[in-house]
């Protein structure tokens, strides 16, 4: 087993160390990146300093990353506050086993009900989702937008295009804590102050 693990280190890369070129690239970078407000002190908000080992397609590929989870946050969110309420399609969500969408509303909360869906149905979400992820990702490559924003562009306008960017990420950013404490809530009950269950 040692001499497996090695043998293993011994064909990894040597780490890159960045440059003074990278770190230039990364700081011009960084100083345009949306999302760099008064709620971080109108800087960069990275204390673990992990934007200065990258180059300017890293930072634009972590950022496609942190607004693909801000988008769905934000639609998690409201289908759960969606689903808390009791509102529901009519009609089947599985004729095998037979489950309606009243069935899965009348759960309790959106993990129970979406613990009904089949393995059938997750992977036909799993497969949608990929494929607008790949046609996606091939049509508007996130290192070379940097995470999509404004594609296609709401405005022409710079001033305004920044301000609605912004927005986008901080109210994903919002949405991330919002459906990170309505999991908890439901998993630990009284852990989130003033959540209904």
């Amino acid at each position: 087993m040692l001499a497996l693990s090695t043998s293993a280190f011994a064909f990894q890369a040597p780490m890159l160390q960045p440059t003074r070129a990278m770190r230039a690239a990364v700081t011009m970078g960084v100083a345009d990146l949306p999302g760099i407000s008064t709620e971080t002190g109108n800087k960069l908000w990275d204390p673990l300093k992990l934007s200065e080992k990258m180059d300017e397609s890293n930072l634009k590929l972590v950022r496609a990353a942190e607004l693909k989870h801000c988008r769905v946050a934000m639609l998690a969110t409201v289908g759960w506050a969606w689903t808390a309420t009791g509102t529901h399609f009519e009609g089947m969500l599985s004729f095998n086993p037979p489950v309606s969408f009243a069935d899965a509303a009348a759960a309790g909360n959106p993990l129970l009900a979406a613990a009904m869906v089949p393995g059938f149905g997750i992977w036909q979400m799993i497969l949608a989702i990929g494929g607008l992820e790949i046609y996606w990702e091939k049509k508007y490559p996130a290192t070379e937008f940097g995470g999509n924003f404004g594609v296609p562009a709401v405005t022409q306008d710079p001033k305004k295009l920044k301000f609605f960017q912004d927005a986008e990420l901080k109210n994903g950013r919002l949405a991330m804590i919002g459906i990170i404490s309505f999991a908890t809530a439901v998993a630990v009950p009284g852990s989130v102050p003033f959540y209904p269950f």
